[in-house]
């Protein structure tokens, strides 16, 4: 948890009230309503590269104008020169706090436990935010010693490319000893229009696709290998 400007220091100019904003990693952005107390809109500068707003699966955000409104800080005040990302306009409400998804993310989740000691039961889910530099990283180990420190665990890099028939994602070659929990895989690519099919290491399967939700998702066993899947069909031009 820190601030925005930490990971992308042009925020530190950034027009809209930034005060509540932090990131969480670099893939993740929070952004609070900068007066709690109060029942206004508000603007959220997302930082340039693309953004998915995280409970939609959507890409959000509008260019941000080069003259933005009136200056919020001394920092904004200074004439430096910094590149433009995306604004969004976000209502305060009880029931929603605004979570973004630097696009290139490969965010890994898991079922719902209630401790570190407990095993997760179901597949390891991979969300998808297609982008530039798509990547991420799966880690694992026993969470208790240090048998880490003795290639205990596993990390596996996983990327993604967009290509003219698709989205190639490829799984490295995992590295240490370790087994990881999971034994299977549902992957999810959002703001995606596919066409109902994939390809799992050069093998024909089906996938879902969720028109309402501009996702395409596949269920695929662990991959304890180096492999490469592609899921036929296209970024959505509209979120």
């Amino acid at each position: 948890m820190r601030p925005v400007f930490y990971d992308y220091p042009a925020a530190a100019t950034a027009s809209c009230d930034q005060s509540m904003a932090f990131t969480l990693g670099k893939s993740l952005l929070i952004a609070p309503p900068p007066k709690p107390e109060s029942p206004q809109t508000y603007d959220v500068c997302l930082p340039a590269g693309g953004w998915y707003d995280y409970w939609t699966g959507q890409r959000v955000g509008t260019p941000e104008p080069a003259a933005a409104g009136p200056i919020q800080s001394a920092t904004q005040a200074v004439p430096t020169a910094r590149s433009l990302g995306d604004r969004v306009t976000e209502t305060p409400r009880l029931d929603h706090l605004p979570v973004f998804v630097r696009a290139g993310t490969i965010l890994p989740r898991q079922p719902l436990v209630q401790s570190t000691s407990e095993t997760p039961n179901g597949p390891l889910r991979l969300d998808v935010y297609p982008g530039a530099d798509c990547m991420g990283t799966l880690y694992e180990d026993d969470g208790r010693t240090l048998a880490y420190t003795r290639r205990g665990y596993f990390r596996q890099t996983v990327r993604c490319t967009i290509t003219p028939t698709g989205l190639s994602i490829d799984f490295a070659k995992p590295e240490g000893g370790f087994k990881p929990w999971w034994k299977s895989i549902t992957v999810t690519v959002h703001n995606w229009t596919g066409t109902g099919a994939a390809t799992v290491r050069g093998k024909r399967v089906a996938a879902m696709q969720d028109g309402a939700a501009g996702s395409a998702t596949i269920a695929v066993p662990a991959q304890n290998a180096a492999g490469t899947i592609v899921v036929e069909g296209r970024q959505s031009t509209a979120g």
